[in-house]
């Protein structure tokens, strides 16, 4: 009898000493909050998506990231200050796009050391929560595809989207609001600059700068 009680003791503080499989997150994936100058981003690895939710991401293939932001459409990536999209967003709302460019280099390397990176680790099914945010964040035809945005020529890179910016809809907003979507732990009230989106994502467990 003493040696059965020894052995389940110490089968019970083995057990304790090693996570079983059920502990370990194996599912966790990571999607990155940049922001490069006035503007802030979605980064996602191209090899975690799945065109069946976000049909775009098939022309993605021989590149390692892709970058999504959402904003003005006319001033999306306007050399001018937020001050100047604010003024014209308190004046009255604003059509809005998507910003979609993928590429290669290290997101250090692209971005540059002045950008702010922040790295948040997503279960799976955030990770395709998130990706369906970005897909509906499109205006599409009745056929299903993401229309240009006439504003940007033969650009291939921006769309119409859908919800109208003004100063309570910024680019931090919409950041905001994915995760918020896709069951992150994240207040999403009264997020309107970079600072304060930031500072609500970084509470995010396991959340890091890079």
């Amino acid at each position: 009898m003493l040696r059965l009680f020894i052995l389940v003791l110490l089968l019970s503080v083995s057990s304790g000493l090693f996570p079983s499989k059920g502990d370990i997150q194996e599912d966790t994936c990571y999607v990155y909050v940049v922001q490069n100058r006035w503007h802030t981003g979605l980064v996602f690895r191209v090899d975690d998506l799945n065109a069946d939710i976000w049909p775009e991401a098939e022309g993605f293939d021989g590149r390692r990231w892709v970058d999504v932001g959402w904003g003005d459409e006319h001033f999306y990536q306007a050399d001018g200050s937020p001050v100047h999209l604010a003024a014209r967003a308190v004046l009255w709302p604003t059509s809005s796009a998507l910003q979609v460019f993928p590429f290669i280099n290290p997101l250090r390397l692209a971005y540059g050391e002045r950008a702010r990176i922040l790295r948040i680790p997503v279960s799976e099914s955030q990770l395709l929560s998130l990706m369906k945010y970005v897909a509906d964040s499109y205006i599409r035809d009745q056929y299903g595809r993401a229309q240009p945005s006439s504003v940007y020529g033969e650009s291939r890179h921006f769309f119409r989207a859908t919800q109208k910016y003004h100063l309570f809809r910024t680019c931090n907003t919409w950041v905001v609001n994915g995760f918020k979507e896709a069951g992150l732990p994240v207040r999403s009230f009264c997020v309107l600059n970079a600072n304060q989106l930031f500072r609500r994502l970084s509470k995010i467990p396991g959340a890091e700068f890079e």
